[in-house]
């Protein structure tokens, strides 16, 4: 069972899946434990916890036992990254969060079932994440991100394309998305072919328009893809 608030810089998701593979892919991770512990395996290491931040391309999988989870993912270009690392991971793999904590974030929950977006706002705040106003880019770093969002699908050729839009060589947009982001060019328009695929499934209900609107060779390549970032195949996440 998985309910959704699909945000362009983040998701919130109230899931019950059971352990899925190992994966790694570019988001952050906050995981809470509805009313039982989590089980977790991040970067080969093996521990439980009520709450976990999970940092960006570590391999990792979570799961509780019987109850639900909250699952938040984070963009690493979002507003959110850099407070996540400041308040919380500090450079490290992953973050458990404990006792008070952990109950404030179940209480907002209980507090806020009735809409996923009133409670994903309360919990942000609560853990401080929504008093800064984003991360200072490149102002050509920033313009190639928009003129992403704004395009329906991430075409074969988006090196070239982005590079015609902000002016600039190949080498030195890939050396900007680096410096900036941490993670190479390649590697977010993958993350960000993956996203349009599943705002495209929230507005068709179908993965085949999904998969080709996003820029996927086929269905089974969006398939396959979902399954080695999230560890958990499309049909599992689309079962509610």
């Amino acid at each position: 069972m998985t309910d959704t608030l699909f945000e362009y810089d983040h998701i919130l998701m109230r899931s019950k899946y059971r352990t899925p593979d190992i994966h790694a892919h570019l988001a952050l991770h906050l995981i809470v434990g509805h009313d039982t512990r989590l089980h977790c395996k991040v970067d080969g290491e093996s521990f439980d916890a009520d709450a976990v931040f999970i940092a960006s391309d570590v391999p990792h999988t979570v799961y509780s036992d019987s109850g639900e989870m909250l699952v938040f993912l984070f963009d690493l270009a979002s507003r959110y990254a850099d407070e996540i690392d400041r308040l919380f991971l500090q450079g490290k793999n992953y973050f458990c969060l404990i006792g008070e904590q952990v109950e404030v974030l179940r209480n907002l929950w209980k507090e806020n079932q009735g809409s996923l977006a009133n409670a994903d706002r309360a919990i942000l705040e609560k853990l401080g994440l929504l008093k800064n106003d984003g991360r200072k880019l490149d102002d050509r770093v920033t313009q190639a991100l928009a003129v992403l969002k704004n395009e329906e699908e991430v075409p074969e050729d988006a090196v070239d394309f982005l590079c015609k839009k902000v002016f600039l060589s190949k080498s030195r947009l890939s050396h900007l998305f680096k410096e900036n982001l941490g993670i190479s060019l390649s590697s977010y328009l993958a993350w960000e072919k993956m996203r349009k695929g599943y705002i495209h499934f929230q507005k068709y209900g179908n993965i085949t328009e999904a998969a080709i609107r996003a820029g996927f060779d086929s269905p089974s390549h969006f398939a396959a893809t979902c399954r080695r970032m999230f560890g958990l195949s499309f049909s599992d996440y689309t079962k509610s």
